[in-house]
């Protein structure tokens, strides 16, 4: 009886204990870069730190907190069975971690400017409060 006890103990210590990602979820995220390219000049930026919703399974929303992302929402295309992973067009969430990628044209007279950004971060699963 000690036997089996002591295997079901050391069996359900060792199975991994995710939390999977799913509708309603709140995520709090720190940036581990931030850069720009404008002009041909890379600019590196301050990380700053900002959460997310998943309002459904195609749409996450940005809190309204003064960042990047303030009150920016992003379509999801795919939300994988895992639950620990999904992207849209300019963005993806795997198991954690958050990446953005956006290129912007400024229109002018002459020739268009082109400007790219790149965000990295770490995000974890928080305590539902309104975003």
């Amino acid at each position: 009886m000690k036997m089996r006890k002591l295997f079901w103990i050391l069996v359900l210590s060792l199975l991994p204990f995710c939390a999977f990602s799913k509708v309603g979820d709140l995520y709090y995220c720190e940036m581990t870069q931030a850069i720009e390219i404008k002009e041909g000049k890379l600019i590196k930026y301050i990380p700053q730190k900002f959460k997310f919703r998943i309002v459904n399974k195609d749409l996450i929303q940005f809190g309204a907190d003064s960042n990047y992302f303030s009150g920016t929402e992003l379509k999801i295309i795919d939300f994988s069975e895992n639950g620990e992973q999904f992207y849209g067009d300019n963005f993806e969430f795997s198991f954690g971690s958050f990446y953005f990628a956006e290129v912007f044209r400024w229109p002018s007279d002459d020739v268009d400017t082109l400007t790219a950004t790149a965000v990295s971060a770490e995000c974890s699963a928080v305590e539902d409060y309104s975003v």
